[in-house]
């Protein structure tokens, strides 16, 4: 369980929160750099953990910018905000593996410097703005919607190819929730579209 110390930040007056000044759905790439401007902002935070000796923080964003580094020297750098979003959740995922471990062993100080990294990464994946069930369902109606209109059977690789070109183009979602909704819509289709066609 995931104390409420972890989710908060450490008393020190030179934190901001970085939701306050940074939005990924209205903020601008850097057009240097092509990165989402997420990345300079969590090296500003990274600086002002080491001035309040955060330790936990500070390792936590270290990580984060090692591997971004390393990934840009395989040219496979962080372009998109989707691309940092799944970066968090991968290392967001490591940190629950590892606490869970550390649990069952029964070593409750590890359990607990694993548990405030959790809530450091969860309070950057919380920034970003996702797209609701209610939204998937509606740009996945109208894709279908489109492909009925050109008189195509709507198929769920060719729906999902589309929506990945267009309404879900680097967009935050459940990936889980987006192929279980395309299934049921696109099985919903068939039938009436079959009724038509015999009638």
């Amino acid at each position: 369980m995931i104390s409420s110390r972890a989710l908060t930040r450490p008393a020190s007056k030179s934190w901001q929160c970085w939701r306050c000044s940074f939005s990924t759905s209205s903020a601008s790439y850097n057009v240097d750099t092509g990165a989402p401007p997420l990345l300079a902002q969590l090296r500003t935070d990274m600086k002002e953990a080491l001035k309040a000796k955060d330790k936990t923080r500070l390792n936590v964003l270290r990580g984060i910018l090692t591997e971004t580094t390393s990934l840009e020297k395989e040219s496979k750098g962080i372009k998109t905000n989707k691309q940092l979003y799944k970066l968090l959740q991968k290392r967001k995922s490591a940190s629950l593996n590892a606490a869970k471990e550390f649990q069952a062993a029964n070593r409750e100080d590890l359990t607990g410097k694993e548990n405030e990294q959790i809530g450091i990464l969860q309070g950057y994946l919380n920034g970003f703005d996702t797209m609701t069930a209610d939204e998937i369902v509606g740009a996945i109606q109208a894709t279908i919607q489109e492909f009925e209109t050109e008189g195509v059977t709507p198929k769920r690789d060719k729906v999902r190819a589309r929506l990945s070109r267009g309404a879900f183009e680097d967009t935050i979602l459940d990936e889980a929730l987006v192929a279980k909704t395309i299934n049921r819509m696109v099985h919903e289709v068939a039938p009436s579209k079959l009724g038509a066609a015999q009638v």
